[in-house]
């Protein structure tokens, strides 16, 4: 099976990196972070909201879309492949 690869771009440099998953989830583990925060606070204040779901299931499920709309980084997600 095929490493998954994520790319990223600087929205103000244009700088592109191209990492393996692993790499992507190290080297942007702090934006990561703030963007998950960022996503649950978000989902508990749905009134959908059931508190069986799986938060961080579902963040991750959606990483790119989530990553680019709920961190705060100077990065997003291009394409994940």
């Amino acid at each position: 099976m095929a490493k998954m690869v994520v790319i990223v771009e600087n929205k103000r440099t244009k700088e592109t990196l191209e990492l393996s998953y692993n790499e992507f989830i190290e080297k942007f583990a702090k934006e990561i972070k703030d963007a998950f925060f960022s996503y649950k606070i978000t989902t508990l204040k749905k009134p959908s909201f059931k508190p069986k779901l799986d938060i961080e299931g579902d963040f991750y499920f959606d990483l790119q879309w989530n990553f680019n709309n709920f961190s705060n980084s100077n990065w997003y997600v291009k394409r994940m492949r």
